[in-house]
This record gives structure tokens, sequence and C-alpha cells, in this order.
């Protein structure tokens, strides 16, 4: 008896930590094609802890990766996000999430001559106003929307990359709240969107150049650049010149 209740006992326990592992999973995986939907590029997670229980866990490694047109791989990388969510919203249209603190936030911010890659990234994403786009398949689930209560981008550092100059600058701390709440949720691009204009907002304030400056100076230097080659070319052309001129 005693050996059929170790054997049970062991099948529950086994089970548990199956569907524990593969919820992890499949949590991580919604959160890549989610966030890679709203955002138009790709979003990968390492890894993700989350209590039945509390509601509390953790996402690890998550990495964006640069819009096309931009030579760093990746704009953002998140060592790690605690996160508290309330659970019974999971199965509802809106996710409540209670709290979200992000730690090592590492931001490239890539500049071309033309463009810039948060812009880039700010530009891709759906209007504020624009109607969702609807399934029209009659299976099809209403898309989930989000609500975030407190958020913290702890000790943010941007590394600045552009195609003349690279150089990290450390940011202030960024606190949001109440993402989504006067409207009783948003989706996963506005909520993006507002997160991402509060970091452009941080650069200005920070005194990291701004675009338009950047630009300016990138022209600038090419057009310098430019202008010593032609300079060194003329130079060796006259050499060249007083070289057969002397024969």
């Amino acid at each position: 008896m005693k050996k059929i209740l170790f054997v049970l006992v062991l099948l529950v326990v086994s089970a548990g930590v199956f569907l524990y592992v593969n919820f992890e999973a499949g949590l991580r995986r919604g959160i890549e094609i989610a966030a890679s939907n709203a955002l138009g590029t790709q979003v990968t997670v390492s890894g993700v802890s989350l209590s039945p229980l509390s509601g509390e866990g953790s996402i690890r490694g998550l990495h964006i990766a640069n819009p096309e047109g931009f030579d760093a791989p990746t704009l953002m990388d998140l060592g790690s996000l605690e996160v508290a969510v309330n659970l019974k919203s999971l199965v509802s249209d809106v996710i409540e999430i209670e709290r979200v603190i992000v730690n090592d936030v590492q931001v490239t911010y890539e500049t071309t001559v033309l463009n810039d890659n948060i812009r880039t990234l700010l530009n891709n994403l759906p209007s504020a106003n624009a109607a969702p786009v609807v399934d029209a398949s009659p299976d099809a689930e209403p898309a989930k929307q989000i609500i975030i209560r407190d958020l913290k981008l702890l000790q943010p550092q941007i590394n600045l990359h552009t195609k003349v100059a690279s150089a990290p600058v450390p940011l202030p701390d960024i606190e949001l709240t109440n993402i989504g709440e006067q409207s009783n949720g948003v989706t996963v691009a506005e909520a993006a969107r507002q997160i991402l204009t509060a970091l452009n907002r941080s650069l200005t304030t920070a005194g990291v150049p701004n675009m338009d400056v950047l630009v300016d100076s990138a022209k600038q230097q090419l057009e310098e650049g430019a202008r010593k080659v032609g300079d060194a070319v003329e130079d060796l052309t006259d050499g060249v010149r007083g070289l057969f001129n002397r024969q």
C-alpha cells in the first residue's frame, strides 16, 4: 500500500513539474510573440518564472532587435525584470500588471545621417488613434490589453552608436505609473510607445544630443573627411606632376 501511495505521489509531483515547466515555456513564447508583433521587430526572452500562487516572477534576458537599416544587433537589452501580475486577469481581456522593475537596462541609441533607431521604432508602431485590427475568423479571440500600474527602469545606460562615434551615457531612473489605467487597458504597442517616448525624453534631459544635432555633426564630419581626402588627392597629384616636371 505504501508503495502505491509513493508511486501516486511521485506521479502527481512529476505531473506538476511537467505542467509548471511547460506553463513557463508557453509564457515565455507568448511574451516573445506578442512583443515581436507589437514592436515590428524580433523580441527574444531567455527565461520566465511566475509563481502560480502570488503572481510574482521574473523575466530574464529580454532583447529587442534593432529595426531594419541599423548596424547594431539590438536596440534594447534588459538583464532582468521583476514582475507582479494579478493572476485572475490572465484569463480576462485586460492583463493587470501591478509592478515591473527593470534592472540592467542597456539601450543602443544608433543614428544615421537621416534617422535614429528609437524614432524609427516609434514610427513603426501603430498610431494611438488607429482602430484595432480585427481578425475576421469566427474563432478569433479579442487582442489582449494591459495595464501597468508601476514601471521602473533602474540605472539605464544609453550606448551612443553613430557612424563616427560610440560612447556609453548613464541616464537617470525612469518611472511611469498607471499605463492604460484611465482607458481600462492599452495594447502592448501603445504601452511600448509610452515607454519609448519616456526614454527618448530622458535622452534630452540627460544632455545627450538629440537626433538632429547628431545628424548635423555626422554630416559635418563626413564633409570634413571628404575635404581632407580631396586635399590629400590634390597634394598627391601635385607631387606626381612635380616629379615629371623635374625630369
